[in-house]
């Protein structure tokens, strides 16, 4: 492109510096002439980067993607960006201390480690699931239980009862 169209371009359609995230990754807006939806870009710290984003390996913030889709109407400022950071940055050590826990407290059971997500059915639906207790006798009901045995519910026999085979099904009219 020429020079004099670059000018006569930035003239017409000036584009406005809106702010920069924590990577250093520029974002600016155009805006239409026609009272329409304005034009939001970024400008890569470098123009290597611009493909390790396009090919999915780095992800722009996501204060910053929701305003470039105009789903944000006010661009994020850095505090918020450094405070979503932070925020981050201690799910990830919570989580680190959860998964740490899980594993002592899975090897003194002297089991191997399944994560947590496997086992979350299983314990909300026994009744002992708070106790220090191994699995098989968790599924049983036990002689604290102070609940009828009419309300205490077994999904594993509830599924054996059942065939796994699919079923026809006719639809009954109603009458009014």
């Amino acid at each position: 492109m020429s020079i004099v169209r670059r000018l006569w371009e930035r003239i017409l359609k000036p584009s406005y510096f809106v702010g920069k995230d924590l990577e250093g990754n520029k974002y600016f807006e155009c805006p239409n002439t026609d009272k329409g939806r304005s034009k939001r870009t970024v400008k890569y710290r470098k123009n290597e980067d611009m493909w390790a984003y396009v090919a999915s390996g780095r992800r722009l913030p996501v204060q910053w993607s929701a305003w470039l889709t105009h789903t944000r109407p006010i661009p994020p400022t850095i505090e918020e960006l450094q405070a979503d950071l932070a925020r981050q940055q201690r799910v990830k050590i919570n989580a680190a201390i959860l998964e740490a826990k899980y594993q002592t407290e899975s090897a003194d059971r002297g089991r191997v480690a399944v994560p947590p997500s496997h086992n979350s059915e299983i314990e909300a639906q026994s009744p002992s699931a708070s106790q220090n207790v191994p699995m098989d006798q968790k599924l049983e009901p036990q002689e604290s239980d102070q609940r009828p045995k009419s309300q205490t519910r077994d999904p594993w026999a509830e599924a054996s009862k059942g065939s796994d085979e699919p079923r026809s099904w006719t639809p009954v009219s109603r009458r009014r």
